[in-house]
């Protein structure tokens, strides 16, 4: 019986430190809606990490997706996203709009949005939110360009990609 409580614990062990170890991803998925002329992005970041990096910069509680969440969210992280998040077609850097965001368990949604766009012939991407904040944070970019689809993995050196069609 000693002999399968330490195989026991010699199992459980090593799959508590898994369970410990904390991966810190995002991930945008960016779509060219050809009838509509526009980019279509969609940011999916877990609302804990966001939170961590939004109070260190701006220096106050968020309480997100409670009753008590921070009025001037919005406002801060429209700010971050435009500091953060550059989008280029074409090389021409983009100017999106913030269309908002929703919350669904522990993860929060943000929509941006490009309009009159015409043809892409080149997509460059740059996104380092929560860089500063999580050095092992990846950010997962997944573009949608007609029938072209390619997915990139952003980290803190190397913080930008480019498609070209």
């Amino acid at each position: 019986m000693k002999i399968n409580l330490q195989f026991l614990w010699l199992a459980i062990i090593p799959l508590m430190a898994f369970g410990l170890h904390e991966h810190y991803i995002s991930l945008t998925k960016i779509n060219y809606a050809e009838e509509e002329k526009s980019v279509q992005v969609t940011m999916r970041y877990f609302i804990d990490d966001l939170e961590k990096v939004v109070e260190s910069r701006y220096e106050q509680p968020m309480e997100l997706a409670t009753k008590d969440e921070n009025k001037k969210f919005d406002i801060y992280i429209e700010t971050y996203i435009n500091q953060k998040f550059k989008i280029s077609i074409n090389e021409l850097e983009q100017t999106y709009v913030y269309l908002g965001k929703e919350y669904e368990d522990d993860l929060v949604y943000f929509y941006l949005e490009i309009e009159n766009v015409d043809d892409i012939k080149t997509i460059e991407v740059q996104n380092s939110m929560l860089f500063e904040e999580f050095e092992d944070q990846q950010n997962f970019i997944k573009l949608t360009i007609g029938k072209v689809q390619k997915t990139f993995i952003l980290i803190k050196s190397n913080d930008k990609e480019m498609l070209k069609l």
